[in-house]
């Protein structure tokens, strides 16, 4: 076999399975994470207010969740997810064809015969994990588009349940943006917030 390529190795390692790349791409979980981080104007980080000012907190994952078009959202994502997966599987059973095809013959090549068709293998799985990071990046580029309309809807509804009733600091809590170590129940809007959005 050629030095520059071993197709067998290749074949287990580089040839991701459809539950991995999966777990690529961020509607697979039916992810819609990440909110805390928008409202850097009002949601604050581990911040602590001089002496008498209030403060609240709001659990944003909680209150996307109450929000009807999140449903919407997320089914579109998984829709577009699903055909990405689709076309990427059908390119990996054509590579994984074309690798068993090259393992089948390649006894039968002379060596310069050999490391051309390595060299197109080769190729080939570079054109595919190209593919894979560029469906990765789209449906990722769809989730934000998709969610910033939501984004804003929750900041301006905390901004204004916050300045009606006299909070000066409201922090996010949960999720990847948790900054809440403790929360008593009577700072919590996260109920206001939804009751006010619906």
């Amino acid at each position: 076999m050629s030095k520059h390529l071993k197709i067998q190795g290749g074949k287990h390692t580089a040839m991701a399975s459809i539950k991995e790349l999966a777990s690529k791409f961020p509607a697979a979980k039916g992810a819609l994470l990440g909110f805390g981080l928008a409202f850097g104007f009002i949601v604050g980080s581990a911040a602590v207010p001089p002496p008498g000012e209030r403060v609240g907190f709001v659990e944003v994952e909680k209150v996307l969740a109450e929000m009807p078009e999140a449903k919407s959202i997320r089914e579109k994502l998984e829709k577009e997810q699903q055909q990405a997966l689709k076309e990427l599987e059908k390119k990996q059973k054509d590579l994984k064809e074309a690798f068993d095809e090259y393992e089948r013959k390649k006894t039968l090549m002379k060596p310069d015969e050999q490391k051309k068709k390595e060299e197109e293998l080769q190729a080939q799985l570079a054109q595919y994990r190209q593919l894979e990071q560029s469906k990765s990046a789209a449906l990722q580029q769809k989730q934000a588009e998709l969610l910033k309309p939501l984004e804003e809807k929750i900041a301006k509804t905390i901004e204004k349940i916050a300045q009606q009733q006299g909070y000066s600091l409201v922090i996010s809590k949960g999720g990847i943006a948790n900054t809440v170590l403790y929360g008593d129940k009577n700072v919590n809007l996260t109920y206001k917030v939804i009751d006010a959005i619906r």
